[in-house]
């Protein structure tokens, strides 16, 4: 189609060029009324004068299929991305909660084992501790990694998305980069014990509003 519109653009700037030159012509030897070729000059200005109006009304209808087309193929763009939207907001969600989970889990395990290692030594040692603490939890870190990671493809995803309103946005990508702060005080653990607890209660509590905010949207 949008050939077509080409094609017949170019028949009018065609006709055009061709309407002027026997336009001039046909005026030019407008005074000699038995000149022959005033009459040709004049059969083939208006000759060009009506292809240039059947070229433009052609390719003006041919231009407003393709605006139509376009614009229903927007519509329906529309239509699907909201829809997509929908399934990604409610996997997005499922994920998150059970992430948030698995974090909080780790992380008071870790707070409990550290706990357990100030209490029965002598003389403790934190970077020992911490390192045998994380040791013990390689497989659940591992796949809390994982998990952030396909959390962190879904917020992108919905980050460009053009039917998802702007506070839909902000409020999924908050939640997604605190709980992964979240994640990551519960696998890269630093700071000391009280330190670790004070923001594992801090963290902890910004994924349960989180989550509230998220099931509100």
């Amino acid at each position: 189609m949008e050939i077509l519109v080409t094609l017949f653009d170019l028949v009018f700037l065609v006709a055009f060029i061709v309407a002027i030159v026997y336009g001039i012509r046909w005026f030019k030897g407008r005074k000699d009324k038995e000149n022959e070729s005033l009459k040709k000059n004049k059969k083939y200005f208006w000759i060009s004068l009506i292809v240039m109006i059947i070229s433009l009304l052609i390719a003006g209808m041919a231009q407003g299929s393709i605006d139509e087309a376009q614009e229903q193929q927007a519509t329906e763009q529309q239509e699907k991305n909201k829809s997509n939207y929908k399934d990604d907001k409610e996997d997005f969600i499922d994920q998150y909660g059970t992430l948030g989970s698995k974090v909080e889990d780790l992380s008071k395990q870790e707070g409990k084992e550290w706990s357990d290692a100030i209490d029965n030594s002598d003389d403790f040692d934190v970077e020992s501790a911490v390192d045998t603490i994380q040791s013990n939890h390689t497989d659940e870190i591992d796949e809390i990694d994982s998990k952030v990671n396909d959390l962190h493809d879904l917020d992108q995803k919905i980050q460009k998305n053009d039917s998802v309103k702007k506070s839909d946005k902000e409020t999924i990508h908050k939640s997604y980069l605190d709980l992964k702060h979240f994640a990551n005080h519960a696998t890269n653990i630093s700071g000391s014990y009280n330190d670790f607890t004070d923001e594992h209660n801090e963290l902890d509590q910004k994924t349960a509003d989180h989550m509230e905010e998220l099931q509100d949207l």
